[in-house]
């Protein structure tokens, strides 16, 4: 079982969805960190090396899944191995999974026949799940709503501030990234959601706009947040990590 806070008297910052598996070398630097990471990994291969991290790495969940930028068809799609990675290393978040209409629309119908297999999946086990849904928000919430998924987080969200509401008022979380200091979209999101729906993160190292994302830019993320909700700093940090460790608690992982 994970042991993620335990034995450190200061909050942490929260990185709700990053690649971890991508840094390498760094690895155990940002395991040493002030920080607690939900890993997510991006197919089967990816999903491995998340939770062998994760193994080592008191302050990091492991997410399983398969990006919908990743899937071309259903045809070797090992859905055995997510089954087996749950019983066998007590993984209980599927991430990063969900839907794209904006990047990769030709394969839709594809995307949506396996994320409803991981969210059954998801809802028979009581996992958590991180959703990549750009302009596919609604379709998305539909899924996990209909299948009473009690954890989730939308992921980096830009969609329609008024679906954020119905969002919200599912008890689900919002991803505030990063790149918010260039994103103006972004922090209407922040304007709108409740700071106790809301989880930071990264995405690192993904590039965005010629920025490279990753968790060392989560306390300035903090502070752009504290600015615009009009709360202290420590308040924020202390909120996100509450509602993190209420995630965690309510998919069964002690903290």
């Amino acid at each position: 079982m994970y042991m993620v806070g335990q034995g450190d008297l200061s909050i942490p910052f929260v990185d709700s969805h990053i690649h971890l598996y991508e840094y390498d070398k760094d690895i155990e630097n940002l395991c040493a960190g002030n920080y607690v990471f939900l890993a997510v990994s991006d197919d089967v291969e990816s999903s491995v090396k998340t939770v062998e991290i994760a193994g080592r790495c008191q302050n990091v969940v492991p997410a399983v899944g398969y990006h919908p930028w990743n899937i071309k068809s259903l045809e070797g799609i090992d859905m055995e191995f997510f089954e087996n990675v749950i019983k066998k290393s007590n993984v209980r978040f599927f991430g990063e999974i969900g839907l794209d209409k904006r990047f990769v629309s030709n394969t839709f119908d594809v995307q949506y026949q396996l994320f409803a297999r991981f969210v059954e999946i998801a809802q028979r086990n009581n996992m958590g799940l991180s959703i990549h849904a750009p302009d596919a928000w609604k379709e998305a919430l539909e899924v996990v709503r209909k299948n009473d998924i009690k954890v989730a987080i939308f992921h980096w969200y830009t969609g329609p501030i008024e679906l954020l509401k119905e969002i919200i008022d599912n008890g689900y979380y919002i991803g505030i990234n990063v790149a918010a200091k260039i994103q103006r979209k972004h922090l209407d999101v922040i304007r709108n959601a409740p700071l106790e729906n809301i989880v930071t993160e990264s995405d690192g190292p993904y590039r965005y706009r010629g920025l490279l994302l990753g968790p060392s830019m989560i306390p300035e993320l903090v502070s752009t947040i504290a600015s615009i909700k009009n709360v202290d700093v420590e308040i924020v940090r202390e909120v996100i990590w509450k509602n993190f460790r209420r995630i965690l608690k309510d998919v069964g992982i002690p903290i």
